[in-house]
């Protein structure tokens, strides 16, 4: 798995890029790699923005590390997107019915 912290495209919003494959193994590193972005804006409504364009495998522990982040940032008051996900996750987001729960843009 490759995590990059992206040029942030505004004041108060991370944007972090997912690339290769997310696993049981690597979901838990997913996870805390997300929380600890949002941790860093100490801003008062953190946005995080997630690039999936470079995933190539995306299993269900990667979905749940992705959901359990969108709770807790969204707990304390910000938000969580996801733009641009690759043929693996869309097909994951689709099968287990969560591009409703989360938030899914193309660009």
């Amino acid at each position: 798995m490759d995590l990059r912290l992206e040029a942030p495209p505004a004041a108060g919003v991370m944007m972090v890029a997912i690339g290769g494959e997310v696993d049981l193994v690597a979901a838990g590193v997913l996870e805390r790699f997300l929380l600890g972005a949002v941790a860093e804006q100490r801003s008062a409504a953190p946005g995080l923005i997630v690039d999936l364009s470079d995933a190539e495998f995306f299993g269900c522990a990667g979905l749940n590390a992705l959901l359990t982040a969108q709770r807790r940032i969204e707990a304390g008051g910000g938000w969580l997107r996801l733009v641009d996900p690759s043929p693996a996750v869309a097909r994951v987001l689709d099968v287990e019915g969560m591009n409703t729960r989360l938030r899914v843009t193309a660009s």
